[in-house]
């Protein structure tokens, strides 16, 4: 009787949709799909009514052998993620193409929800433990919840995808409580005190420490915490009050007084930053110049005003300086700007950021230690393969994140700040793995500049497509921009200068 009162309804509707021929074709039209689109839809009710699940389409054997292979893809999948977004993370400051840009929003986006989605999975599949007949394969599978929780931390080379991420800290924070929760629970439930059990405690440690390191990031490139960083303590400044009083009554008494300015002006001005110390280092003055800039302008991004004495200084500077030299320093500027608001520099270039990198790295290799002598000849041999790989790919891109950040202009940069056997050793070794690794390009930006060419758009006689989906993606026309340019451009700007001094 039901199904015959659902069949009854469908006809009903279908009736309903189709009368009113009289009317014309386009409105007629547009009557039989709105009927169909409503057809649809109530479709799509009853079979939710009736709980019937898109699973049950397929065969008995693709569901089970979705079921035995889900928890396995979807991990390996995650693993996946992680390592497209630390190859391709850092590109897109020296590589304006499009497709770059569209894979790393991709897996940006794809990367925290396919972890969030294998904890949940695992949660599900441990709620079951007791009716499973593989249990200790089902204690290998809660293993790899703190592998998630390293996966959701991120890589060093992309913390967030634009500065609006950024603001989204505090969900961040949310997702880091609720995931360790979860993967707390997992690892509770799946608790027989085996050896296996004891080594996913230090993949716990080393998971927190990724996912807190990427809360912290985010909230510290945040544009209010950002701005915070950067103001100054309040100083009242001389008392003027007191000091016009003082010249009135000198005046008064029939002293010759005046105010000078300009000796303290032009000394201020005349100031310098630390000079390099390891010249042995390539730019190591250059280094030294645009990390002064960045400190300097970075106050910009955070809708503050530069001093006075900020603006001469760089005038002063770029006046003295050559064209070549000039765009390298702000290659080198923006580069440390771009890491500071989009990577985990804020963390990782500092004394407690080797410090939690050892500790996450040196836990991880203990782990894939003690599992490959102790542990995996209890288990399936697919699952054995797959918790290697996730050992050996976790330390992997550890690894890689070390060179990566060995070869970067901070370290440079500290490098040419100290001069010493060590200091110099270190050089030496970073040389050589550069070389080795194929990092020895040193590109810091594409070399050229987005464009919008309004003759090429008023001569077209064709519309542009997909305006909508090539504005959402920033698809623009991309052109090299040649030395030529440059050498024009600063001559322009040194016009300006002088014009402005005159």
């Amino acid at each position: 009787m039901g199904r015959d009162k659902e069949l009854r309804i469908v006809e009903d509707l279908t009736a309903v949709g189709f009368k009113g021929g009289t009317l014309p074709d386009h409105q007629q039209n547009l009557r039989i799909f709105r009927s169909n689109l409503t057809l649809l839809l109530f479709c799509m009710f009853l079979i939710l009514i009736n709980k019937r699940r898109v699973v049950e389409i397929f065969p008995a054997s693709v569901t089970k052998l979705w079921n035995e292979w889900e928890i396995r893809v979807i991990v390996l999948l995650s693993l996946f993620f992680q390592i497209v977004l630390i190859l391709f993370g850092n590109r897109r400051k020296y590589i304006a193409r499009n497709w770059v840009r569209v894979i790393i929003w991709l897996t940006y986006l794809a990367a925290d929800w396919i972890a969030a989605v294998s904890l949940g999975a695992l949660s599900n599949l441990e709620g079951d433990i007791e009716d499973k007949s593989s249990e200790l394969n089902n204690v290998l599978w809660a293993f790899w919840a703190p592998f998630l929780l390293l996966h959701l931390g991120g890589p060093d080379t992309i913390t967030a995808y634009s500065q609006e991420d950024n603001e989204l800290w505090l969900r961040h924070l949310l997702g880091l409580f609720v995931q360790f929760c979860v993967a707390f629970y997992i690892f509770l439930r799946s608790w027989k005190g085996k050896l296996l059990n004891i080594l996913a405690s230090p993949i716990f440690v080393a998971g927190l420490i990724k996912y807190s390191e990427r809360t912290w990031v985010l909230r510290s490139a945040s544009s209010t915490h950002f701005r915070d960083s950067m103001l100054p303590r309040p100083d009242p400044g001389p008392n003027y009050a007191k000091f016009m009083d003082e010249f009135v009554l000198k005046k008064r008494e029939g002293y010759n007084v005046s105010i000078r300015l300009g000796a303290e002006i032009s000394k201020m001005i005349s100031r310098s930053h630390p000079a390099a110390i390891n010249n042995s280092i390539p730019d190591a003055a250059i280094l030294q110049d645009a990390y002064y800039f960045f400190n300097t302008f970075k106050r910009l991004f955070a809708d503050l005003i530069l001093s006075f004495q900020d603006r001469r200084y760089s005038q002063s500077f770029f006046q003295n300086t050559s064209w070549e030299e000039a765009f390298k320093v702000i290659e080198i500027e923006l580069g440390f700007m771009y890491d500071v608001l989009y990577t985990k520099a804020i963390v990782i270039y500092s004394r407690c950021g080797f410090l939690l990198r050892f500790i996450s790295l040196s836990f991880t290799v203990s782990a894939c230690i003690a599992f490959s002598v102790f542990v995996k000849h209890q288990y399936s041999v697919i699952d054995v393969i797959i918790t290697f790989l996730l050992l050996v790919g976790g330390i992997i891109l550890e690894m890689y994140a070390i060179i990566v950040l060995l070869s970067s202009d901070w370290t440079m940069l500290w490098l040419s700040q100290h001069k010493n056997p060590l200091a110099d050793l270190i050089y030496r070794s970073i040389s050589c793995c550069q070389f080795c690794f194929l990092f020895s390009s040193r590109k810091r930006w594409s070399n050229s500049m987005a464009q919008y060419n309004l003759i090429g758009f008023c001569i077209k006689d064709k519309p542009i497509k997909f305006l909508g989906v090539q504005k959402f993606f920033h698809i623009y026309c991309w052109y090299k921009i040649k030395y030529l340019y440059k050498k024009y451009i600063f001559g322009l700007l040194e016009l300006i200068l002088l014009i402005e001094e005159c």
